[in-house]
């Protein structure tokens, strides 16, 4: 038995964890998670660190688009996914820090 898509757990409203799919839901979800991650590379607050998630995101697709096996391609979305929570997290984080006077100045 498949559980049903609104039963299925969200991660900060952005995806939905998915159990191993048909090959084409599986390169939908892989597309939309390197997209997402490029957005959410944008979000950084400074250049460095927007370079460094849009390499490392565009290194790691590259180094896995040619796994074949439906259950380490779901694995390796899975981990995808929580960097894509980290990225989030660590985005909003710096930027605060990055903009809090307090931090920025020098004493």
């Amino acid at each position: 038995i498949q559980p049903c898509r609104e039963n299925l757990p969200k991660i900060n409203n952005h995806i939905t964890i998915m159990p191993p799919a048909q090959p084409l839901l599986t390169r939908a979800r892989a597309l939309s998670l390197y997209r997402q991650l490029l957005r959410a590379a944008e979000k950084m607050p400074t250049p460095n660190r927007q370079n460094f998630v849009i390499r490392k995101t565009r290194t790691e697709f590259r180094a896995n688009r040619h796994l074949t096996d439906l259950e380490e391609i779901d694995f390796r979305l899975r981990l995808a996914d929580t960097n894509l929570d980290t990225v989030l997290v660590q985005a909003e984080h710096l930027t605060k820090i990055h903009h809090d006077e307090r931090y920025n100045s020098i004493e």
